[in-house]
């Protein structure tokens, strides 16, 4: 078995990594954060080296590669922070993942080319007030008017929607009751009438806003449907899983970043005339952390060939979520304690990775759904 990155996918790793840190500085980082300003000549620089074409075919205007590049680059973008990931991801994960799977030829030409180029932006509403893991509870509503729809209702948390040029969108299609069979994915206009946004101060990410989204007789043209009409829950369930995997490879980084902040300052740091990674405590601490990172990624890595090979998923992709993005939160509550009263000052980088590890475990499907997934695969049904 070769675990080893080819020639072209470290090539992409160092070419992220390489601008990522050449602009994403500490200073930069608190910058935007307290601007709370989202950083829209990043995006464009990203995908100027290919990083938002990732997945797609280059005759759509993408980069070609499938998930495992999606991961290795998600590690890159998950050591610089969240507010990076909220920038890539909606866009490059979801957006890209439901264009490319369900978009007919003529939606993948209108699209693709302006969201890998990053002239185009989007942001996945699906979450409402009363909808969050139970994602066919949708009550957003899309009603046939002539050739179009009007579609009413809400959505909650959607990353990037403020900067968002258009919104991926679940609505209700079917009769009332009918669940998973009655939804539908739409390409929205987000700057459609009948649409307001507004963003939701939160714990962290704060540079790019979690919205809100009101919808009042928002008109959308039928060419809008994403795959069939009815249909959405194939779409968002493949989706998903692509979803589910790249927010593991955004786990495996922080996880990474924060184990190596903490073991360079544990060496660093001297207490009783010498330096505390040496003391087992430390030690031993730092070295859960190396051992459930590098767990994290090969579950990422896993479920990402599995993807790539068209092979069933969905019980991968669950695995390397639920157990990345809790490895996240793990490791940097462990940096946390290592920096001592330092990790709580903003002097160090650390305290922001502990405020930005807890949303993994709950967006894009809590920790708790991807296990219902894992026993479900497992043959396990009436949980309760």
């Amino acid at each position: 078995m070769d675990l080893a990155l080819t020639e072209e996918q470290e090539q992409l790793k160092a070419s992220a990594r390489g601008l990522l840190e050449s602009i994403c500085t500490k200073a930069w980082i608190d910058g935007m954060e307290a601007r709370e300003e989202y950083p829209y000549e990043l995006h464009k620089r990203m995908a100027d080296i290919g990083l938002f074409g990732i997945g797609v075919p280059e005759e759509d205007g993408g980069s070609g590669g499938g998930m495992i590049e999606l991961a290795v680059v998600g590690e890159e973008v998950g050591r610089i922070g969240g507010s990076v990931v909220m920038v890539f991801a909606p866009t490059a994960v979801f957006g890209n993942a439901v264009l490319t799977a369900a978009g007919s030829p003529e939606q993948r030409a209108r699209f693709l080319p302006g969201m890998c180029a990053g002239d185009l932006r989007t942001a996945f509403a699906l979450t409402e007030p009363e909808a969050g893991s139970d994602a066919a509870a949708v009550r957003t509503r899309a009603v046939p008017d002539g050739d179009g729809w009007i579609v009413n209702g809400s959505k909650i948390f959607s990353s990037g929607a403020a900067a968002a040029d258009y919104l991926v969108l679940t609505a209700r299609t079917g009769e009332p009751g009918s669940r998973h069979r009655g939804l539908t994915v739409f390409m929205v206009d987000a700057h459609a009438p009948g649409i307001t946004i507004s963003g939701i101060p939160k714990l962290g990410h704060h540079a790019v806003q979690s919205c809100e989204i009101g919808l009042v007789d928002v008109p959308v043209p039928g060419d809008a449907v994403l795959g069939a009409v009815d249909g959405g829950w194939a779409v968002l369930v493949d989706a998903l899983d692509v979803e589910r995997i790249a927010t593991a490879g955004f786990c495996v980084g922080l996880a990474q970043r924060c184990t190596d902040m903490a073991l360079a300052y544990a060496l660093e740091r001297r207490q009783f005339d010498r330096p505390i990674a040496s003391f087992q405590a430390i030690g031993h601490m730092l070295a859960d952390m190396e051992t459930e990172t590098s767990a994290a990624r090969l579950l990422t890595w896993q479920a990402a060939w599995q993807k790539d090979n068209g092979r069933p998923a969905s019980k991968a992709a669950s695995m390397a979520k639920a157990y990345a993005t809790e490895c996240g939160t793990r490791t940097a509550t462990r940096g946390m304690q290592i920096l001592g009263g330092y990790s709580y000052t903003k002097e160090f980088e650390m305290e922001r990775f502990y405020r930005e590890a807890k949303l993994y475990e709950i967006a894009g499907g809590s920790t708790q759904i991807q296990r219902n997934v894992i026993a479900r695969e497992l043959g396990i049904t009436r949980l309760s």
